[in-house]
């Protein structure tokens, strides 16, 4: 799946000259947690619910509340902006904008086609999607499935699940150390004892069965 299949396209925008209130209103109203700003049509930074806070925390020290109104009521977006904008393309895979968001420590990435902004991508979106993959949105059986390091394991696990007439909604590997992997499955059904023993039977060890 790729970026331009999950991002978000409704875009709430500001520019350097929005009034810090004005941002923390389209935040509040629009609960949302980024704001890209543009200048014209161009990316120059993005506005995240972490700078509100600090500009209002580092604002906050030694004035009197009037004073303090009165500086925050002026202090434009451009002021506290994060300028060094990391971006992404539409064309890449999801897991790429997963990666880049963990590796730097940020929740959201502007989708940029050229200089042309065409959407947002966050944390939430990402989670969302593994929500999905991962079939729990629906009423199902989770177990992992160790299958050591045998070429064919899989296979035969897979086999061996729709030979006791389980239906597969999502399968993940993982490797799990000392060279090993395993497979965490989910099958739609809520009664999984059946591809549990048809596992064993094959020579796996099905651990964790949870029901949801």
């Amino acid at each position: 799946m790729l970026v331009q299949d999950v991002m978000q396209t409704k875009l709430f925008t500001v520019t350097p000259d929005t009034t810090l209130p004005e941002a923390i209103h389209l935040t509040g109203q629009r609960g949302v947690r980024h704001l890209p700003v543009l200048e014209g049509e161009r990316l120059v930074g993005i506005l995240s619910d972490r700078d509100l806070k600090r500009a209002m925390a580092s604002q906050a020290t030694s004035l009197e509340a009037h004073e303090l109104r009165y500086l925050l009521d002026h202090l434009r977006v451009g002021e506290i902006m994060t300028r060094t904008v990391i971006r992404i393309g539409p064309m890449f895979p999801i897991e790429d904008a997963a990666r880049t968001m963990v590796m730097e420590k940020i929740g959201a990435l502007p989708v940029t086609d050229g200089e042309r902004l065409v959407g947002l991508v966050t944390e939430t979106d990402v989670l969302r999607l593994f929500v999905r993959a991962m079939g729990a949105g629906e009423p199902s059986s989770r177990f992992e499935v160790i299958l050591g390091n045998e070429p064919h394991a899989l296979a035969e696990a897979v086999q061996a699940i729709e030979a006791a007439g389980g239906d597969i909604s999502s399968l993940v590997t993982l490797p799990c150390g000392g060279g090993l992997k395993e497979a965490v499955i989910r099958v739609r059904t809520i009664n999984p004892a059946p591809v549990v023993w048809a596992l064993e039977a094959r020579g796996f060890s099905a651990r964790g069965t949870w029901r949801g």
